[in-house]
């Protein structure tokens, strides 16, 4: 017991007092993303030998209109419950009850007017009527779904938030892969009636947990808060979903489907890295929000500073093995999107950056110009796709997202320090962090090129690990004024 208790001392010497609570709910959040993800790895390679092309390709359509139906549909009022449970966490339930209320009664009238133009909008995007309806059905019982999880994190139940992702995935995973084999046509089909059959069991106990909170109310006060904060933000969200599937698009067709398998596969591997931002990200805003609230701006400096080398030093290790990876996850010919890791790997870590800083105008409410802010970096990102893939193929869609996302980190920084307004997260010390990030990146670089000899190579990958580990992690126990 001594040892554990001298190992669990050690541990907390080395993360510091402060960054406990942080550390665990990242855990949690990040088990979750791992398992989920990995789930979703392991399942590609059944889907695409139980399916054609065509299927999976109807497939994917079928989650874009999730993707964008979810949107409009939830009005973004699951990102309002964590920021107004920090402001009064008493009448918690009435405020839920009351957006949910809400948003049955919009989405009845929401649903009629599709109702309406349902056969058009299934032509125009190009898939069966039966698709689209499945779809807009799954999209439906996802509101509540994303409430709830929304709720567990904000009132961190990091625990609780992991079981019911990680489940979630499994069921769906494990009864789609049954239903498309059984199914001897249209095998697509089976996948979707996965996902509607584990969101419909989702969406009943999400709307049972909601009604043991407290009595269902409804107050316009709630509505009208949530209507303010959410609104706003649908051009965000939208810009958000260009920014991350346009590029795709663009690369098919300009250059091919065989280009856009690469990418994708590039992006897949370069996920890794969005799972540690998000997951970690899930952790801090709770935490954050807190503090902000009780005007801890050093506590927030001094923690913002430790997140971000947990964020870079993860970065780091998913560069230098990122032909490991890539050389475990495919065969030969996908070993050409290798170049295009890092810079997509970089490219999360201003995802990161911007969002340290955006958590600001969230939490002020200051949702508009996040809006605008996103609308402007997608629409920057279509011109420089077009202008750019002609002339350098698939290769540049990898640097205009991380351009689209430098400028993205440059909106928010300066929108917080001198619009938002208040206290920020100083800069320059992350800023220094990251310099080591590029350094090691190019060191990265010029190795891969002239040194041939795996063993070697692999030796100096692990030496950089533990060099980089102990600039990020382990420096300040033996210097604690850092």
């Amino acid at each position: 017991m001594s040892i554990i208790k001298t190992i669990k001392n050690y541990a907390k010497k080395i993360i510091g007092e402060e960054n406990i609570e942080f550390i665990s709910h990242a855990k949690n959040y990040m088990s979750a993303e791992f398992f989920t993800k990995a789930i979703g790895f392991i399942s590609v390679p059944v889907f695409t030998r139980l399916m054609t092309p065509d299927e999976y390709g109807i497939l994917a359509i079928f989650t874009s209109i999730i993707s964008i139906s979810s949107i409009l549909m939830g009005l973004n009022f699951h990102g309002s419950i964590v920021r107004y449970y920090h402001e009064e966490e008493n009448n918690f339930s009435e405020f839920i009850s009351s957006n949910i209320i809400f948003l049955f009664v919009f989405n009845i009238l929401l649903i009629y007017f599709i109702n309406l133009f349902k056969i058009e909008i299934a032509e125009f995007i190009g898939v069966d009527l039966n698709v689209f309806i499945i779809a807009i059905i799954v999209s439906i019982f996802n509101i509540p779904i994303r409430i709830f999880l929304s709720y567990l994190q904000t009132s961190k139940q990091s625990g609780k938030y992991s079981i019911i992702s990680v489940t979630k995935s499994l069921l769906m995973i494990t009864i789609s892969i049954i239903w498309v084999y059984l199914l001897t046509d249209k095998r697509y089909l089976g996948r979707m009636y996965g996902q509607l059959a584990v969101y419909g069991i989702l969406f009943i106990v999400a709307i049972i947990y909601f009604i043991k909170l407290g009595k269902p109310k409804f107050k316009r006060k709630y509505v009208k808060y949530s209507l303010v904060y959410g609104i706003p933000l649908i051009p965000h969200a939208l810009s958000h979903f260009i920014l991350s599937y346009f590029d795709r698009i663009a690369i098919n067709q300009i250059t091919g489907s065989a280009d856009t398998g690469l990418y994708s596969f590039a992006y897949n591997v370069g996920l890794i890295m969005s799972v540690v931002v998000m997951a970690m990200n899930k952790a801090w805003v709770p935490i954050f929000y807190e503090n902000l609230k009780e005007n801890n701006y050093k506590k927030i400096n001094t923690m913002a500073i430790q997140y971000s080398k947990y964020i870079f030093l993860s970065a780091i290790i998913l560069i230098l093995f990122s032909k490991e990876i890539v050389m475990i996850l495919a065969d030969e010919s996908y070993y050409r999107a290798l170049d295009l890791v890092p810079i997509i790997i970089l490219s999360y870590i201003f995802v990161f950056l911007y969002t340290l800083f955006g958590n600001y105008s969230f939490y002020r409410k200051k949702t508009g110009l996040i809006s605008i802010a996103t609308l402007l970096a997608g629409l920057i990102n279509i011109g420089l796709n077009y202008w750019l893939i002609p002339e350098f193929g698939y290769i540049a869609a990898a640097y205009t997202t991380l351009v689209s996302y430098i400028l993205l980190f440059l909106f928010h920084y300066f929108n917080a320090k001198f619009i938002v307004g208040g206290t920020v997260i100083k800069l320059n010390k992350i800023l220094m962090d990251f310099s080591v990030v590029l350094f090691f990146a190019f060191l990265y670089l010029l190795l891969f090129n002239f040194i041939s000899s795996f063993i070697i190579l692999f030796t100096l990958k692990i030496l950089i690990s533990i060099i980089s580990l102990y600039y990020f992690i382990l420096k300040k126990v033996d210097n604690p004024s850092n």
